[in-house]
Formats: C-alpha cells, sequence, structure tokens
C-alpha cells in the first residue's frame, strides 16, 4: 500500500483522534466523520476495532504497512510485551525522536526535516527517516541545517515547546539525547497496542 498522501486531519476525522500533530486540527473544527452521516449506527466488530487501532499508530507515525508489519514482527521476537515493544521501536525511529525533541510540529514536519538533509546523528547527517536511533545518540542540525532560516525560527520557538523526559535537550545548541528507552505513558494515550497486537495475532 503506497503512503497515504491525502488531507491529513481527514484520517483524523475519521478515527475520531488528532493524529496530524497540528495544534489547528480540523477535527475540533469538525468532530464528525468525512463524508454523508449515516441514518443508522453500524456496530464495529472486535476484528473492526483491531483494525482501527491499527490502523490509527500506522498514520500517526507515517508507516506504510508492510514496514509495520515487519515492526510487529521485530516487536514479536524480542523479550517482553509485545505491545510495547512495537511502541518502543516507532518511538525510537530518527523522525519521531526529531519530532518529540520539538526540532518540527508534527511527524510529518520532521520526516520533511530528515529528507532534506538537516538532521545529524552524533555529528553526521542522516537522511533516513525510519533509522534508528540507539540509546546515548546525539540528535543535531547539520551545519547545512544551521545555516538555514528555519534554525533561527527553530531556536525561538524550541523553548515553549515540551520534551518528554526520556529525550534531553540543550535549547541553546539546539541539541538532544536518547537519555532513556520509552516505556508506557511516553507515547500518546489514545493508542491501544494490544488492540494491535490481537489484530496480528489471528
Amino acid at each position: 500500500m503506497a503512503r497515504y498522501i491525502g488531507p491529513k486531519c481527514r484520517k483524523c476525522r475519521r478515527y475520531g483522534v488528532s493524529l496530524c500533530g497540528k495544534a489547528k486540527c480540523a477535527i475540533i473544527r469538525r468532530p464528525n466523520p468525512p463524508g454523508p452521516r449515516s441514518l443508522r449506527r453500524r456496530k464495529v466488530s472486535d476484528r473492526g476495532v483491531q483494525l482501527i487501532e491499527k490502523q490509527k499508530v500506522r498514520f500517526a507515525y507515517g508507516v506504510m504497512e508492510g514496514q509495520f508489519q515487519r515492526y510487529y514482527e521485530r516487536a514479536a521476537n524480542r523479550p517482553g510485551v509485545t505491545g510495547t515493544n512495537l511502541m518502543q521501536i516507532l518511538e525510537e525511529r530518527l523522525d519521531n525522536i526529531v519530532y518529540r525533541a520539538g526540532f518540527g510540529t508534527s511527524r510529518a514536519q520532521a520526516r520533511q526535516l530528515v529528507n532534506h538533509g538537516l538532521i545529524a546523528v552524533d555529528g553526521k547527517k542522516l537522511s533516513i527517516p525510519s533509522a534508528h536511533v540507539k540509546l546515548g545518540q546525539e540528535i543535531s542540525l547539520t551545519e547545512r541545517g544551521k545555516r538555514s532560516e528555519y534554525a533561527k525560527i527553530l531556536a525561538e520557538e524550541i523553548r515553549s515547546r515540551d520534551v518528554p523526559g526520556w529525550i534531553e535537550i540543550d535549547r541553546a545548541a539546539l541539541k538532544a539525547r536518547v537519555a532513556a528507552t520509552p516505556g508506557p505513558g511516553d507515547w500518546e494515550p489514545h493508542f491501544n497496542p494490544n488492540a494491535v497486537v490481537e489484530y496480528y495475532s489471528r
């Protein structure tokens, strides 16, 4: 399945939660699902609920179906709780850490920063959004990124952005470091990783 390139907030309205990361998500103004309203309420099966939960996580992190399934298989082969392992793998993606560190206002913007070669890991440019960032590695702007107009904007805006506890941030130097492994409570509460595991376990 190809990556979804349509209106981001349409998916947010479809699933009833803000997944795009935008402060002015359309779901705030239009909480109803897109399309004509159904005259009768349709009951969603257990399998349908699991599919919805899987699609919510997959869309929020911008992962395609085949890649997401490989993440699940990797999580299932790790010791521990599979749902927690899956969310940790997603949280440790480079584009997500750029977003969590406050370098981007959404995962989509963070992915764009990585693709454009503005992000470095341990001082070396890395332009692969899905790259796995290890514990202790440092995220910063490349030399090209530091010279960009965006760096000036970011230096002002990052002061007011919240950063999770598992990431250490140096706002003055525009650097971040993965200080711990993300755990339950470090990702959005509307995600249900157990339902995702049940979907793939059938």
